[in-house]
């Protein structure tokens, strides 16, 4: 059983809480049970997507736990990164959708975690930002890439390097997030969106999110033959089959991986 998060289920939804007050951070310990239960639900057929949010009201994830680093040492801090590579791997692989539902302060790797989910939903009064730097270190959860990726250099650059802690309507307004809620509402929200993919059909889903993710270091033409290949490749599947007359018979899908 984890000590750090818990696991709840919600039709075809998993919710996974991070529960190690009072911030949340995350430990070498609870970054193998968020790599272990994100194997166990991308086994799972039955579960379509994941929301990923903190217990309690104030902090989502405030990252690395920083007692690891007052040593200096390296062998440790090589240890945490290996745990938040494969945990962040993880949770970026997983086949379905995923949704952060921000309901605090989101900082260093709690932001990192974030942006490794396919959507972000926060809370007024939450605070997001990577602010490493201050402490002599750096992002190293794949934040300084993520967080480019997401809102451009400039920015990036203004979070990283000035440190700057955003509120939720700035980090709505930039692009960060794309959903801001009142207080309390941020899990309610990432539940309906991460709902919306059960009536997409599991290998289609695959397949875009895989597109999607390719898509920026690849020319358009290389784009195109993807988008080829992975369109042919579901043609004449049960499921695509199953989709097309469904929606010629004005009637809802039954997929396969349905109970």
């Amino acid at each position: 059983m984890a000590k750090y998060l818990t696991l709840e289920h919600l039709g075809q939804s998993a919710i996974i809480t991070i529960n190690n007050p009072p911030a949340n951070v995350w430990t070498i310990a609870s970054l193998h049970e968020l790599a272990t239960v994100m194997a166990k639900l991308q086994a799972d057929s039955s579960v379509r997507a994941v929301v990923i949010t903190g217990a309690g009201d104030a902090f989502f994830c405030a990252g690395a736990d920083l007692n690891l680093f007052s040593k200096g040492s390296k062998q440790n801090v090589a240890e945490m990164l290996d745990a938040f590579t494969a945990a962040f791997a993880a949770l970026r692989n997983y086949s379905g959708v995923t949704v952060a539902a921000i309901n605090g302060y989101a900082l260093g790797g709690g932001l990192e975690c974030a942006l490794m989910c396919d959507y972000m939903v926060v809370e007024r009064g939450a605070r997001l930002g990577l602010p490493e730097a201050r402490v002599g270190l750096l992002p190293a959860g794949g934040g300084s890439k993520t967080l480019a990726d997401k809102v451009g250099v400039s920015w990036a650059k203004r979070i990283l390097l000035g440190g700057e802690i955003l509120s939720a309507e700035k980090a709505y307004e930039i692009g960060l997030v794309e959903e801001i809620v009142d207080p309390g509402f941020a899990k309610i929200m990432a539940v309906s969106l991460a709902g919306k993919v059960a009536n997409q059909a599991p290998q289609a889903v695959a397949r875009a999110r895989q597109l999607i993710e390719a898509s920026a270091g690849a020319t358009l033409e290389e784009h195109l033959q993807r988008e080829r290949e992975a369109l042919l490749s579901l043609v004449g599947e049960e499921e695509q089959l199953e989709g097309v007359s469904a929606f010629l018979g004005k009637r809802s899908p039954s997929w396969a991986d349905e109970d």
